[in-house]
């Protein structure tokens, strides 16, 4: 489910945050988002952003004892 966040922009990211949208036909969010997907994109990709741990439920390890 998607989640909200509030974020505090410089005002030349949020200028240039209009502008996009502007540019696209969509809403300021939609395309912040958009720019946030990215980043976290390319930040996973660089290494920056560690990968996810998996883990396992108690319940599957359960399942593996028996």
């Amino acid at each position: 489910m998607p989640k909200r966040v509030h974020l505090t922009l410089p005002d030349p990211i949020h200028d240039d945050l209009v502008r996009w949208a502007t540019s696209r036909g969509q809403a300021i969010a939609t395309v912040g988002a958009i720019a946030l997907e990215i980043a976290i994109k390319q930040a996973k990709e660089s290494g920056e952003i560690p990968p996810e741990e998996v883990t396992t439920s108690t319940t599957d390890e359960n399942k593996k004892e028996k």
